[in-house]
């Protein structure tokens, strides 16, 4: 019987460190919590963390242009520019950047294209957006949005 591998979650550096910091202070945590119903939400995160954490990717991606988790995108999304990081949510609160995920509608509809790609997806409210990729390069931390812009 042949097991699929999930494919590896991108996390910056901080996010990583941030999330490992929380899993290590909720197992030294675990057991002292007076409610049985915090207690469950500590195991409930506790789980949720080590699945997070188990198959992570905290390197950059290469630098060539092909739209992937841990790339900074410059997109046209229906004629309005966006500069915007694929990657996990989680990433959020390391920076202020919009993150968008791989498996969201937007991420799998621009997963793989490259600069001067067009392509258009069905959003949740069941409208048709249009997105045209400018430009895909590795998220190198803190402040490189602001450099493109």
């Amino acid at each position: 019987m042949l097991h699929s591998v999930a494919p590896a979650t991108w996390l910056t550096q901080e996010a990583y460190t941030r999330l490992k910091r929380e899993l290590d202070g909720l197992l030294n945590a675990r057991g002292q919590q007076e409610e049985s119903s915090q207690q469950m939400a500590t195991e409930s995160r506790i789980r949720q963390l080590t699945a997070l954490l188990k198959n992570v990717n905290i390197h950059s991606p290469a630098d060539d242009g092909i739209v992937e988790p841990g790339m900074l995108i410059e997109a046209c999304i229906d004629g309005q520019p966006e500069v915007f990081l694929m990657g996990n949510r989680v990433i959020l609160g390391t920076e202020e950047l919009n993150v968008f995920s791989e498996q969201s509608p937007l991420g799998v509809a621009i997963r793989g294209l490259r600069p001067g790609d067009v392509t258009s997806y069905t959003a949740p409210n069941k409208r048709q957006v249009t997105i045209s990729i400018i430009a895909a390069t590795p998220y190198t931390g803190p402040g490189q949005a602001g450099d493109q812009r």
